[in-house]
């Protein structure tokens, strides 16, 4: 069950920041590079953004139910859970504080901002939340990558028999088990 969780867990986060890295690396420099300014370029990079934070969402719900269900088996269970709420509250945030009003500037200026003149309060507010919505993918996927990497250093519990400790039932021909982290030394 525990690598279950776990296999989840590490999925889920990699869709995201995967995502994130697909997205800021390929997906916007590649539709620039095709449609140009066009408006068809706002309408797809939109629809692009707010797909990927639905999922990032449902990724967010994936990596904390699975980080509850390991519960001491986690390493540091209530941190990894806050930073994945914290990337949840600004993918929620920026759909709905940043991505929405880009999409309405960009609408009142028929869909294509570029025409506006520069100075202008509507491209100004364009550009701005651009820039905003950029600082918060940022920060997401740097949490992102903190989760992971707290997630990798979890040890997997082994069990190990300590054959030196007596045992009571003597007539089992097996001896005690007990449960203890596989230390680096053992490895």
């Amino acid at each position: 069950m525990q690598t279950l969780l776990r296999t989840v867990r590490s999925l889920a986060l990699t869709f995201w920041i995967g995502s994130i890295l697909f997205f800021g690396a390929v997906v916007a420099p590649r539709a620039f590079q095709l449609l140009g300014k066009q408006a068809d370029f706002g309408t797809f990079i939109g629809a692009c953004l707010l797909t990927l934070h639905s999922a990032g969402l449902w990724c967010g719900v994936l990596v904390i139910v699975a980080v509850r269900l390991l519960k001491r088996n986690a390493r540091l269970p209530l941190v990894q859970v806050g930073l994945v709420f914290v990337m949840m509250a600004l993918t929620y945030i920026s759909n709905k504080s940043i991505i929405g009003p880009m999409e309405h500037d960009r609408a009142l200026a028929g869909g294509q901002i570029e025409t506006l003149l520069p100075g202008s309060p509507l491209r100004e507010d364009f550009e701005a939340r651009h820039k905003e919505s950029t600082a918060v993918e940022s920060i997401i996927l740097l949490l992102g990558i903190a989760e992971i990497a707290l997630a990798a250093s979890e040890r997997e519990q082994v069990l190990i028999v300590d054959r030196d400790t007596p045992h009571a039932d003597r007539t089992s021909p097996h001896p005690p088990i007990r449960k203890r982290p596989l230390g680096l030394d053992e490895l």
